[in-house]
């Protein structure tokens, strides 16, 4: 087993995450507090919080790709032998990577035809919302081909995405 610690490729990805989030939050209580104690409610907050929670969802999606830890249902994978569970894995990965071009290419197209028009409260076209899709697509596909090359040949056995398998 190798001692060495892959490199987190994902932290950027993270930290974006959490202060989408935190703006998110911010936005929501200033809202709040503008809207019941001032009677000065400000129009784009709504948006901007749905937006950003489009955003996070995305960008979240790929950090747990890279991470391996998507919710999987593990008991027949488990029942096969360890050379199978090695070939499953690489189909799942083709799959999904299969499935995320297919969606990446999809919402470019819906990017192209909702930017002829704007979000109504803020100044943005409204392909941003469909443009987490094209961007997290991009960042899943790139995370799932990083675990195969980068984290997996390093840490077969301690790697969480490999489940609850005994050493072998």
């Amino acid at each position: 087993m190798n001692d060495q610690k892959p490199i987190d490729l994902a932290r950027p990805l993270r930290i974006a995450v959490g202060l989408m989030l935190i703006v998110v939050v911010g936005v929501t209580l200033l809202q709040i507090i503008l809207r019941y104690f001032f009677n000065a409610p400000l129009v784009w907050s709504e948006e901007l919080a749905k937006l950003l929670i489009v955003w996070i969802a995305f960008i979240g999606a790929a950090a747990v790709c890279w991470d391996g830890r998507h919710l999987n249902v593990d008991v027949f994978f488990l029942m096969l032998p360890q050379k199978a569970r090695n070939v499953v894995r690489y189909i799942n990965a083709g799959i999904s990577i299969g499935f995320l071009a297919i969606l990446g290419w999809t919402s470019v197209k819906l990017v192209i035809l909702e930017n002829m028009q704007d979000l109504s409260a803020l100044p943005l076209p409204a392909g941003v919302v469909r443009l987490a899709a094209t961007v997290g697509a991009a960042l899943m596909i790139l995370a799932i081909i990083g675990r195969i090359i980068y984290v997996r040949p390093m840490h077969r056995q301690t790697d969480p995405a490999y489940g609850h398998e005994d050493p072998m």
